[in-house]
């Protein structure tokens, strides 16, 4: 979790989420969590940006980059 000027936003961090089971993990971690503030997996997966009910998975890089 962080927060700053932007508000509280919730990040979750792993190498690749392409086994199923990997990406069940991380996204369990995040559902967990019983608010409204933006919630993200950050991965070094090439891939669309993906929602998966309000938890974005984007690539790190893309995401240092403000892309």
């Amino acid at each position: 979790m962080t927060e700053n000027s932007k508000g509280v936003r919730y990040f979750q961090v792993a190498y690749t989420v392409r086994d199923t089971k990997t990406l069940e993990r991380e996204l369990s971690a995040l559902e967990s969590i019983n608010d409204h503030y933006p919630k993200f997996i950050l991965t070094m997966d090439i891939d669309p940006e993906i929602d998966y009910n309000g938890i974005r998975k984007m690539n790190v890089l893309d995401w240092l980059l403000d892309k």
